[in-house]
């Protein structure tokens, strides 16, 4: 087992996109298996922001909420702990009944989306 917890290449601060750890142990569980996981991932993943964008418009809190419980479980399982985060705000707002008031959350869980989706290629591709 080899210890990569000081290579960081990404110079972020703030807030990890992918958690390394977590992204390589779900590549080696899967194996051959984890390319096709991560294609489901990000066309249901890009679906879910399409539901969650409708929900907000039409001011459907259940629906806002299912798509955005449904994005946390499927982003915490691959580790991007962004879209985790963000998500997880969302389902709140959605509980509160307020999804109506959260379109640019939604926006930052779309850019959240593609700069893991930039990250997660990066690494399939070395």
């Amino acid at each position: 087992m080899t210890d990569m917890t000081n290579n960081n290449t990404t110079g972020q601060t703030d807030e990890e996109i992918v958690n390394h750890e977590q992204f390589e142990d779900m590549r080696d569980l899967l194996e051959e298996d984890f390319v096709d996981l991560i294609h489901v991932y990000f066309t249901d993943s890009r679906q879910r922001i399409e539901t969650l964008r409708t929900a907000q418009q039409e001011n459907d809190n259940a629906t806002g909420f299912e798509a955005a419980h449904a994005l946390k479980g499927a982003s915490a399982n691959l580790g991007t702990t962004q879209l985790v985060r963000l998500s997880s705000e969302l389902q709140e707002h959605c509980r509160e009944r307020h999804i109506s008031e959260h379109a640019d959350l939604i926006e930052e869980i779309a850019g959240a989306l593609q700069h893991a989706e930039q990250e997660i290629n990066q690494r399939l591709g070395q």
